[in-house]
This record gives structure tokens, sequence and C-alpha cells, in this order.
């Protein structure tokens, strides 16, 4: 039985606790089941040239809003140990890997792979983001299948880790990270970025929809001729000298799409279709 104040404290616990709920809103909640997650987003970005008659300059540009999709597991206790691997959904017409294995990660940021919180793997499907910018020219960034079709020989899937902030409860509010492995395509030539990592702040919903997310270092871009010399397409050459990095990046997702996940994998790819051919390719 509790006593008088006993039961004080708990109505006020009570009241507190509703209070701050009104406050900061209610965003603890379950995660979702596997799915595929369509929406748009852009990227801004400062760029810092590292050779030709431009070393030395920096170019700094906003990008249009592109649209994406992006694939999650159903959500998983994380255990370490062996490689782990998880199962997720695609399009028909997707010819990606439907399979997230731990070794598949380039990076594993500190936080990301703990023992017991919950957890969603996901890959990104598909993106093609172009833009007119003034002291380079037509830009556009691929990744996913897109990448996939136009350069088979470099790709690798661009993966991401959401894991939940409580220890017991699971879902959301979470944190999240990608491994974006994109190229990126310049008049100057074609340039693979991919020993970045996108860290986004506390998520509360997928797609996390106005969360800041930004690099956590720069990005080196490597020729992907360079790439292909030296035989390094699935892996790191130290020996390869960047032509620029990215100093800056941020890549905000903007708004959902009100469409599935099926007929917004086909929305990406007729756009693309409609877009027409790539800058260096064109």
């Amino acid at each position: 039985m509790t006593t008088g104040d006993e039961s004080a404290r708990l109505a006020q616990l009570n009241e507190d606790y509703d209070e701050l709920l009104a406050q900061m809103g209610d965003q603890i909640g379950p995660y979702p089941d596997a799915g595929i997650d369509g929406f748009l987003s852009h990227f801004i970005i400062s760029l810092e040239i590292l050779q030709g008659p431009a070393a030395g300059q920096s170019v700094m540009f906003t990008m249009p809003p592109a649209v994406q999709t992006v694939s999650r597991s159903a959500p998983f206790r994380y255990r370490s140990g062996g490689d782990h691997s998880v199962q997720i959904p695609l399009p028909a017409s997707c010819t990606l890997p439907s399979t997230i294995r731990e070794s598949d990660f380039i990076n594993r940021p500190d936080g990301f792979f703990q023992e017991g919180r919950e957890t969603v793997w996901m890959q990104i499907l598909n993106l093609d983001a172009r833009a007119e910018v003034d002291a380079l020219g037509p830009v556009r960034i691929i990744l996913g299948e897109t990448l996939k079709r136009e350069y088979p020989d470099v790709f690798q899937p661009s993966l991401g880790v959401a894991q939940s902030l409580g220890p017991r409860r699971g879902g959301f509010p979470a944190k999240l990270f990608f491994n974006p492995y994109a190229l990126i395509e310049t008049p100057a030539g074609a340039f693979r970025a991919i020993h970045g990592t996108l860290a986004y702040g506390r998520i509360t919903s997928f797609p996390p929809i106005g969360t800041p997310v930004s690099i956590c270092d720069c990005i080196p871009l490597e020729s992907v001729e360079e790439v292909r010399r030296t035989g390094s397409l699935h892996s790191v050459d130290e020996s390869i000298e960047p032509f620029a990095r990215l100093v800056a990046l941020s890549h905000p997702i903007d708004v959902a799409m009100q469409i599935p996940g099926e007929e917004a994998f086909l929305h990406v790819e007729r756009r693309i279709e409609l877009a027409g051919p790539s800058p260096r390719q064109g």
C-alpha cells in the first residue's frame, strides 16, 4: 500500500511527465516493420579543389531537391560476434543485393553497433541529383541502382544504421548514420566519394525529415580513372591523390512522397530516364 505522501509524489511525477510531453512532443514509439521509403532530399556542399590550375579554390553550392528511395530491414536486437546479416525488401525491378552483412559496412562509427540495442539496417536504392553550378558546370551525384547500372565495376552499396537511444525500450528516438558510396560526375571527370560518414541527429521517424545531418570528416574525391588504373575498385588505395575534397556536406531529407515503396522506386527510375544522359555521357 502507498502512503499519502507517496501517492502525492506519484501524482506530481505523472503531472510533470504529461507537461514534458506537451512541451516536447511524444516522440517515443516503436520502429515500423521492414519497408521502403521514398522522399525528396538535397545536397549542400563546400568543395575544395586540390589539383590542376584551380588548385586551392573552393566552391560552395546547393543542389535542387531530388527524389530518393531507401530500403530498411525489420528491427532487430544487435548482437556482436560473427558476420551478422539481415534481409531488406526490394522492388521487383531492383537489382541491388537484398542481404546486408556486417562486413559490408565500409565505416563503423563509434556507438552504432552496441550490444542489445534495437537496430535497423538500411540501403539507399536510388538517387540521381543534378545541378548547374556556376564555377563547375553540370554536376551529378548518383548512388544505388543508377550507380550500379552506369558504373558496374565501381559500384558498392550505400548502407546505413539506425540504433535506439534507449537500451531497453527500443524504437524511437534513435541515432542514424549512412556510409554513402557515391559517384560525382563533373565536366572535369567522374569522382568516387566513399570515405565518409553522414551522421544524423536524433531521429523520430523513417524517413527522418528535417533532422540535422552532416559529414563527420573531409571526404576525398578520387578520379574513377585512377581507381580503375590502380585496380582499387572495392578498396582504399592511399597512393591515389584526390582531385578534390568535400570539406562540408549536408544532405537534409525534405519531405516524404505519398506513394508506396515499389511505386516510389519506379517514380525515381522514370525521372532519371526523362532527365536524359549525364553530363559526361551526353
